[in-house]
């Protein structure tokens, strides 16, 4: 059954490559298929997320396979990844309101379903209860906006043109609308104020925990893109968005820094990615985001399904010798080379392909350089040598010049054709401030021991479960009852 599974899986990826390469040989056409008043449709969007989703399904099912072997919750998974896999591509074709409405519950159901692949361990049921009971919050809260949309329309509403019935509604219940949209996609994603779901999934097998954050926790950026005509408009609404999303990246970022465990790690990684994917739609760069979506469902797959090797190369790396103490010129040279290379880096790939970009788009640009800069800063900081001088500017000079192509090629096929009104671009400094000081604590400075200090012990308390409550015996007339 679960050969079985994968292979059709497979063969729909299949399907959908072969229909995205007939696509482009006809760009200016999009199938639409209609089902009564409802739609499915294909456009980049969705031809893109589909081969991800199936494609990414299919291997980690692939991987189960071997994994889940003699597992008597195999058929479970089998049954769940499928549902959850089926309803997520659903999802992203939907052509109508009703129809995304009914895909996006059906997705968080099967979330649910999956996680409770192991549902006999308490750990397993702890995070059963905190995903359900968030799903069924944010679900409610998605579902009366929609209702608003189908009572004014009197039906079901493709979403082309979900900015029109939009804009005939009164100003204060078009920012409840969008404001009840926004807060549905932070939960899915695992944002603050409701990013307190995603770390308790850690007693969910490695497969599950591989398809959950290939896919599923993307699903707020999708809900945010499908309906960006009703969102985008807003900048009160977009400005919202990006400070949930800066949020999280930073407090993600810092909590990553205090898990002992690999996997604990990975999640609050993934946290820190879902907000930096977030603050991209909030400053109306879409494309973007589906870039950083695609990109993160890629690579933090392949570190799920790894986390066994993860775990054998944090013990070599424990073993091993404590680093080197530089002098401060080689310091000094460290860091003015991690400045400088990603700098220009980035400058040489915009000169080369002259994007037409937007200045929201520029300055995420800086941001990933500053990114780049911190990473460069503490490989040399760290080994500083010529061959890791050599192998760090290979490699951001490759990402540079990839991720500006990219980037470039996702905006012309993905920017959404409607009004956006998004944050200032230099909302982008708050994020980066905040970055640069969790990485200056995290470098252990004598001056900051007391807030460094401070923050560790935070932090620690709010991402580790709390044990549960131990009940006193009663004592009566001398005897414990």
């Amino acid at each position: 059954m679960a050969r079985l599974s994968a292979t059709v899986v497979g063969v729909g990826f299949v399907a959908t490559l072969t229909v995205a390469i007939a696509s482009v040989a006809a760009p200016h056409q999009s199938e639409q298929v209609v089902f009564g008043s409802t739609s499915v449709h294909l456009d980049a969007l969705a031809l893109i997320l589909s081969m991800l989703v199936l494609g990414l399904s299919a291997l980690i099912q692939v991987f189960a396979i071997r994994y889940l072997r003699g597992d008597l919750r195999q058929v479970w998974f089998v049954v769940a990844a499928n549902l959850l896999t089926g309803f997520t591509v659903l999802m992203v074709c939907a052509g109508s309101v009703a129809l995304f409405t009914v895909a996006w519950i059906g997705a968080g159901a099967a979330l649910v379903l999956l996680l409770a692949t192991y549902r006999p361990l308490a750990q397993a049921r702890d995070g059963i209860r905190r995903t359900g009971s968030r799903f069924m919050i944010a679900d409610t809260v998605f579902l009366i906006p929609v209702a608003i949309l189908l009572v004014t329309a009197r039906g079901d509403i493709p979403l082309d043109q979900l900015g029109d019935v939009s804009k005939s509604l009164p100003l204060p219940l078009q920012l409840t609308f969008a404001a009840l949209l926004v807060i549905s996609a932070l939960a899915r994603s695992s944002q603050i104020p409701f990013q307190g779901w995603l770390p308790f999934t850690l007693a969910a097998p490695t497969p599950v925990s591989a398809l959950m954050h290939a896919g599923v926790v993307n699903a707020g950026a999708i809900l945010l893109i499908r309906f960006a005509p009703a969102i985008a408009p807003h900048q009160a609404v977009m400005i919202g968005v990006f400070v949930a999303g800066a949020v999280t990246l930073v407090y993600a970022s810092a909590a990553r820094l205090v898990r002992p465990d690999v996997k604990g790690r990975l999640v609050f990684s993934t946290m820190a990615q879902m907000g930096f994917m977030i603050m991209a739609c909030g400053l109306g760069v879409f494309a973007a985001a589906i870039f950083h979506l695609v990109a993160h469902s890629l690579f933090k797959s392949t570190l799920f399904l790894g986390a066994g090797m993860g775990v054998r190369q944090h013990a070599v790396d424990r073993d091993l010798p404590p680093r080197k103490n530089y002098s401060p010129f080689t310091l000094a040279a460290a860091v003015t080379l991690s400045v400088l290379v990603p700098l220009a880096s980035l400058s040489a790939a915009e000169w080369v392909f002259s994007p037409a970009v937007s200045t929201a788009s520029t300055a995420l640009l800086v941001f990933v350089a500053v990114t780049a800069s911190v990473a460069l800063g503490t490989a040399l900081s760290t080994n500083f040598s010529t061959r890791t001088f050599l192998t760090g500017t290979a490699s951001i000079v490759v990402l540079a010049f990839g991720y500006v192509a990219l980037l470039q090629l996702f905006t012309a096929a993905l920017e959404p054709a409607t009004t956006i009104n998004a944050g200032p671009a230099w909302l982008l400094a708050l994020p980066a401030v905040g970055l640069i000081a969790v990485q200056l604590l995290s470098r252990n400075p004598r001056q900051f021991a007391h807030l460094r200090d401070l923050v560790y012990t935070r932090t620690v308390t709010t991402t580790l479960p709390r044990p549960p409550a131990i009940p006193r015996p009663s004592v009566t007339t001398g005897v414990l009852s």
